[in-house]
């Protein structure tokens, strides 16, 4: 008891930092689960034939590559990947306009990825 009066402040601190991290991991995952729930939503709604519920929640997908991690963007070309010919160009399917666009976001980050690690070896 002693201990706690003594360093009431300090326990205070690291029990807000704790909560904070945790609330700051918890909202990862939330973020991370809420698309691919949209993915999924997207690809149904293509499946059974909406376009134009499809079409919002393909400019929505679009606009979150950019902010999207590696891991995700992954995951989102394999998905899509089982579903379109990767090799046959088919602009009139959303599926197949997605995974360009991921697949072009990807070749955007490694360029970037690969630059830095050239300037990262001719350091060394």
């Amino acid at each position: 008891m002693r201990f706690l009066r003594r360093y009431q402040s300090l326990v205070l601190a690291v029990a807000v930092l704790l909560f904070c991290s945790i609330m700051v991991i918890r909202q990862f995952i939330l973020s991370q689960l809420a698309h691919v729930e949209l993915r999924e939503d997207f690809l149904l709604l293509h499946e059974r034939g909406n376009p134009r519920e499809t079409d919002r929640l393909y400019q929505m997908l679009v606009q979150d590559l950019p902010s999207l991690n590696t891991r995700g963007l992954v995951e989102d070309l394999q998905r899509t990947a089982m579903l379109v010919d990767p090799s046959k160009p088919q602009p009139e399917s959303l599926v197949w306009k997605y995974h360009q666009c991921v697949k072009n976001e990807m070749f955007r980050r490694s360029e970037s990825r690969a630059a830095h690690a050239l300037k990262r070896a001719s350091q060394d």
